[in-house]
């Protein structure tokens, strides 16, 4: 089901709340301080909060953080999986890390990152557009 025009302005204003929201800039804030001061597993723990919460700053680093082993052993499906996501949501200097990435996997691992960004994007919509009930969004329109 295609959404409208007012579906999509809605979307982008719940999303525009939540990104800058002060807590999440905090906890954002908080990953790059961990981040520049070489403590990678605090500055994954925060980043994986936030990019969770679609903060794309946050997936971006996330995704670099996987790709490269930083904090964690490198997972190139999740890197996959963050680095897609940060990209849809207008990272477009992305697309010739995430073609190295392509280039670098098996078809499987490819698959299964792409299809994990795929469903973290459907849920992302869910809670959105719960029950398609979106009228609350449009209150102040």
């Amino acid at each position: 089901m295609p959404f409208t025009l007012k579906q999509k302005l809605g979307a982008l204003a719940v999303a525009g709340l939540i990104l800058t929201s002060p807590s999440l800039l905090a906890d954002y804030e908080a990953g790059v301080t961990a981040y520049n001061s070489g403590n990678y597993r605090a500055a994954m723990m925060e980043f994986t909060v936030e990019a969770n919460q679609g903060h794309v700053q946050a997936q971006r680093r996330l995704g670099e953080m996987y790709r490269t082993g930083q904090g964690t052993t490198p997972d190139f499906v999740q890197a996959i999986k963050w680095l897609t996501l940060a990209y849809l949501s207008g990272e477009r200097d992305l697309d010739s890390t995430l073609e190295l990435l392509r280039d670098s996997v098996s078809e499987q691992q490819l698959v299964e990152g792409e299809q994990l960004a795929l469903t973290w994007l459907e849920e992302a919509n869910r809670v959105i557009f719960a029950d398609d009930d979106t009228s609350s969004l449009y209150e102040t329109f």
